[in-house]
């Protein structure tokens, strides 16, 4: 991924190389590729955290796995839970630090280092700070949902830190409520920001407030068990600034037919043939003759005219079983950093839980299935039978109100792993079961945490010894702080 990283941006960093045209310069410094400009940076931080967010190999993202949406049928190490065999602790740490996190905090040293004149070009520098402080934000967000205690206030300091201590998860959390409010204060939507080098939005402003607000949203529900009054000052402050209202706001990461810019399941889902729907996943969508089955799966690997999903974590023949929809193999696929369906599921939560966010728990429940259907293609009739059927419907659908809402969310973050074992690990539904050939550390339960990484023990062992006394073991077994029943 790094050697594709280099090719796709050797053009933009072209552009940020800082050169002279004088001859008598040629011996100095100057000629070098030493300079990356801010958005440079950017561009490729945004690679990087699309790429954990969407990538499905064995070394990086098991969290389908987690989730219980797919399952591998000849290498079953990683969906039994063995952490420690590809040392995923140290992978996505590493991704999240230094691929992420460092061109983050460096693009924007730089922009706060650089003298500006007049309004414009101060309300334009406030607004790239917003956007890459979103984008911080979400990274801790993300490692603090990972691991519990991590790195914060001393990371990415090599000189004065260089074994950086772990802070407490909630007080990161706390922070970053706080640095996101500052940041959705500071942006202006009638100015503009990094144009281009956005991959995202292509700088434009108001879609980074309202992914600002739908990510306080977000953060606000993790902090509803722990801290309830803060959690609603949050969402309520969230929903009144705006937040997602259509899928035209969702935030994407668009992928090419080309082998350096193609969507990272290619690999996995194309080059290879082991990755298929676990059985309790297809089971549930063919019990509700769920439409999105001809998308998540492939029509092609019907088994006797029926969807048939392998055991989970067992070796098996791939050939036994249905295989994942086209869509997903596509190259061009777009990768999902957070979108309208999540939104309209996270704010029946919030409604289900007092909060006020305009409308019931039921309106954005059915909105949120809506959503969902329209993302994934399906016609606006058979949406409309499935939402209608009475084990789907609000009123009359099994469970309590947040075990429907968790349901469904569920199903929407298909193909969104690190978000579906996320939300499951919160909303504690659907009941998802260990396989018995689960590793023992894991008590024979669903991972709730990954662990450390293993060079942490040795590398900075007073601060991981700290952080995983702290937390209550490193273990995949420790629950993450806003993680209560």
């Amino acid at each position: 991924m790094k050697i594709i990283k280099k090719i796709f941006f050797a053009g933009v960093l072209l552009l940020s190389v800082v050169s002279c045209d004088n001859l008598e310069d040629l011996n100095q410094d100057e000629k070098a590729y030493t300079t990356v400009l801010p958005g440079a940076l950017m561009t490729s931080a945004q690679v990087e955290y699309a790429f954990f967010l969407t990538n499905a190999s064995v070394n990086n993202n098991n969290f389908r796995g987690y989730a219980q949406y797919w399952t591998t049928t000849t290498y079953t190490d990683e969906v039994n839970y063995n952490q420690e065999r590809r040392n995923l602790g140290n992978s996505n740490a590493i991704l999240l630090y230094r691929d992420v996190l460092q061109d983050l905090v460096n693009a924007e040293k730089q922009i706060k280092d650089k003298e500006v004149l007049g309004a414009v070009d101060i309300a334009i520098k406030k607004n790239k700070i917003a956007v890459l402080e979103v984008q911080i934000i979400m990274t801790y967000q993300t490692l603090v949902d990972l691991f519990g205690n991590v790195a914060y206030s001393e990371a990415l300091d090599i000189k004065g830190h260089p074994y950086p201590k772990y802070d407490d998860a909630k007080s990161i959390y706390l922070d970053l409520a706080a640095r996101l409010d500052v940041a959705i204060a500071d942006m202006d939507v009638t100015k503009e920001s990094f144009g281009a080098a956005d991959l995202i939005y292509k700088g434009n402003v108001n879609n980074w407030k309202i992914l600002a607000n739908s990510v306080k949203l977000k953060l606000g529900l993790h902090l509803a068990d722990v801290e309830p009054a803060k959690a609603k000052t949050m969402v309520e402050s969230a929903y009144n600034s705006g937040v997602m209202t259509n899928e035209g706001q969702t935030a994407l990461f668009a992928y090419f037919s080309s082998l350096v810019d193609m969507n990272p399941l290619y690999d996995t889902l194309v080059n290879e043939s082991q990755t298929v729907p676990t059985e309790f996943f297809v089971n549930e969508l063919n019990a509700k003759e769920d439409p999105r089955r001809d998308i998540f799966f492939n029509p092609n690997s019907k088994k006797q005219g029926q969807y048939k999903g392998a055991p989970y974590a067992k070796q098996v023949s791939y050939s036994d079983f249905s295989n994942i929809g086209p869509r997903l193999k596509e190259k061009t696929n777009p990768g999902v950093l957070f979108d309208y369906t999540e939104t309209c599921f996270l704010l029946a939560d919030a409604a289900n839980r007092g909060f006020s966010v305009g409308d019931a728990a039921e309106e954005y429940y059915k909105k949120g299935i809506l959503a969902s259907m329209h993302f994934w293609g399906v016609s606006n009739a058979d949406a409309q039978t499935y939402s209608n059927r009475a084990d789907v419907a609000f009123a009359t659908a099994a469970g309590t109100v947040k075990e429907k809402i968790a349901y469904q969310l569920w199903i929407a973050y298909y193909n969104r792993g690190y978000e579906g074992w996320t939300e499951y690990r919160r909303l504690d539904f659907p009941v998802l079961k260990a396989p018995s050939t689960a590793v023992d550390a894991s008590g024979g339960k669903v991972p709730v945490r990954n662990i450390y990484s293993l060079f942490d023990k040795t590398l900075n062992k007073e601060n991981y010894e700290q952080a995983a006394t702290a937390i209550g073991g490193d273990l995949m077994t420790t629950k993450i702080f806003w993680d209560k029943f």
